[in-house]
């Protein structure tokens, strides 16, 4: 990946990470996988505006998803994303 590759995935991670109910779903994912309806429970956002928050996070490669049955459980990417939304809680509460 070159630099502007970087910088364009950078503004990407960003731009999911500026709304406050996508930061509160991924709080929420940083405790382990959730359904849409959990996350509607957790969060008090409708159901469609969590949907569209979650493709958002996924698109910046932040969330991905499993069926489960016949349910769909969102989970944090990777454990590079766990660390993210862990140090931006730490910042958050120091500040």
């Amino acid at each position: 990946m070159d630099g502007n590759e970087l910088d364009d995935r950078l503004h990407d991670v960003g731009r999911a990470l500026s709304c406050r109910v996508r930061l509160a779903v991924l709080r929420t994912l940083a405790t382990g996988a959730a359904s849409v309806g959990e996350l509607v429970s957790r969060t008090g956002a409708s159901q469609p505006n969590v949907s569209n928050h979650l493709a958002v996070l996924r698109s910046a490669g932040l969330v991905d998803s499993g069926r489960e049955g016949r349910v769909v459980r969102y989970r944090l990417a990777s454990p590079d994303v766990v660390a993210l939304v862990t140090a931006l809680g730490a910042v958050a509460a120091a500040g």
